[in-house]
């Protein structure tokens, strides 16, 4: 194809013109949140713990362990995590625009790695829950179950302990949810 000099520079000035254009209007892309501009606060209520201690056991053990104050530490972790996001204040009750409650339904640790003495070298940790975001009338306005996981080793240079670890799943947990919330509206 034969494209005369002055219908070159034509094409070049309608290529420039279109980047130019595409450059400073973007593709749509926004850090902005699709939360729904009309609540601005939320309330968080305490996380309830709903695991069976009643039920199915862990494979290999009679008992059941489950961190203490694990619901605690999630309700606090949420309220951090909202103040830390921005998008929603956190209030108290009656006053909020939307109320999110928690439910832990599971926590497993689950063995990752062995090594040649078949000591346990690794773990994954997860969290199961189910949360509810409510209108200030009480309406159902988002109900979704998530897993929160985090792994952690026992040896190297990148061990750490369960209660650390424990803190990075806790942090996932309320990352997930509060992203959830504020991403999904």
């Amino acid at each position: 194809m034969n494209i005369p000099g002055k219908d070159k520079r034509g094409l070049v000035k309608i290529l420039f013109s279109f980047l130019f254009i595409l450059f400073f209007t973007g593709c749509g892309y926004t850090t902005q949140s699709l939360l729904n501009s009309e609540y601005k606060t939320v309330h968080v209520s305490p996380v309830v713990n709903k695991i069976q201690f009643t039920g199915e056991s862990q494979e290999y053990s009679k008992f059941r362990s489950v961190p203490p104050l694990l619901a605690d530490r999630l309700t606090k972790s949420l309220i951090s995590r909202f103040n830390l996001d921005g998008h929603l204040k956190t209030v108290k009750e009656g006053v909020s625009d939307v109320t999110l409650s928690c439910e832990i339904n599971d926590y497993v640790r689950d063995t990752l790695r062995y090594d040649d003495n078949n000591n346990v070298e690794e773990y994954r940790l997860k969290l199961y829950l189910t949360y509810f975001l409510t209108d200030n009338q009480g309406k159902l306005k988002n109900k979704k179950s998530l897993i929160a996981d985090t792994e952690y080793s026992l040896t190297g240079s990148a061990a750490k302990s369960e209660a650390s670890a424990l803190n990075d799943l806790v942090d996932d947990a309320s990352r997930r949810i509060v992203e959830d919330i504020i991403e999904t509206w």
